[in-house]
């Protein structure tokens, strides 16, 4: 694996050098670079990896205090955008009208060039993105539905465009296919054949996501304040994974009734509250299997169970084998 480190005597518009990711695609087979960024204000790392026309790249930053920078490109590319943390804007001339893609949110973008200024969150900023060539996108949805049909003849007139008009918020499937990008447990080329098939599976999601979002009229969570809410209800949910609060207290921390935070939580995540807490617990448990630093034990504690054996029969009802197994 190839691996690039800036220090802080390199300018952070390097990061977003063309060089640095425009060969990836069309390399042959399937190529892997981490990108390493420090300075005393900030911390960058980044995961990539090409193959076939395409690059999946998650990108995780910690600031000393809240910052914001401009940004750059002119790659002929397709973007699946997903800010897991933070904010990402375009300029106006790019799409005719500002477009922010905030904190959890998710779009698909077509720019032959783009311009905008990205911003942090509570000194966190977190990226996954999926990118195409415009080649290799065309030939994934020639048999699609009719907005992805709608999106590529939108591609066609060589103009930026976007896949959905207003942007829409991460649903747990999503999330649950990103972590499983992130965790992929295989090696060699079927490490690459299970990437492709979770690339189109998110593909899919965002699709299904958009024609839900014309056609569902009996939402519970209707505007920008509440989605922000459930979304704060999850952050704070999850960095308290290990002694997460009840219901009546996630509801007065979010600021939300507890009936828009219990139905509304399941409406924009696909699950219920504590659901969705069980499946990223798990989720947590097999990243740390993964890298075999700390104890199932300590595992166990992390992830916020009572005791290995809850772990155990959890984590064995979830995958079919015990942690101990799994390592």
């Amino acid at each position: 694996m190839n691996e690039k480190v800036f220090t802080d005597t390199d300018k952070l518009e390097s990061l977003f050098a063309n060089s640095y990711v425009k060969d990836g695609y069309n390399s042959p087979g399937f190529t892997e670079k981490n990108i390493s960024f420090v300075t005393p204000e900030m911390e960058l790392q980044s995961q990539n990896c090409w193959f076939d026309g395409i690059r999946i790249g998650y990108s995780e930053w910690n600031f000393k205090k809240d910052m914001h920078f401009q940004w750059r490109a002119d790659l002929d590319l397709v973007t699946q955008c997903f800010i897991l943390r933070g904010e990402v804007g375009n300029d106006v001339d790019v799409y005719g009208k500002e477009f922010v893609l905030g904190n959890y949110q998710h779009n698909i973008f077509y720019a032959p060039q783009s311009s905008g200024l990205i911003k942090s969150h509570d000194t966190r900023l977190i990226i996954f993105m999926i990118q195409y060539r415009v080649d290799k996108f065309h030939e994934l949805i020639k048999d699609s539905n009719e907005s992805l049909q709608h999106f590529g003849a939108q591609m066609n007139t060589g103009n930026s465009c976007a896949f959905s008009t207003e942007n829409l918020y991460i649903d747990g499937n999503m999330a649950q296919t990103i972590e499983h990008i992130r965790s992929c447990p295989y090696n060699g080329g079927i490490r690459q054949m299970y990437l492709y098939s979770k690339c189109l599976e998110l593909l899919v999601l965002q699709a299904d996501a958009y024609q839900r979002s014309r056609t569902d009229c009996d939402k519970i969570i209707k505007t920008d304040y509440d989605k922000e809410r459930i979304v704060f209800a999850r952050e704070y949910l999850l960095e308290h994974m290990d002694t997460p609060p009840s219901l009546t207290e996630l509801s007065r921390i979010a600021g939300i009734n507890l009936f828009k935070l219990k139905n509304g939580f399941k409406e924009m995540f696909g699950n219920t509250v504590f659901g969705y807490l069980a499946e990223s617990r798990l989720e947590m448990a097999v990243r740390e299997l993964t890298a075999k630093e700390k104890s199932i034990a300590d595992i166990a504690l992390l992830t916020g169970y009572s005791s290995v054996q809850h772990f155990n029969k959890a984590f064995k009802k979830r995958y079919g084998v015990t942690p101990g197994r799994w390592r």
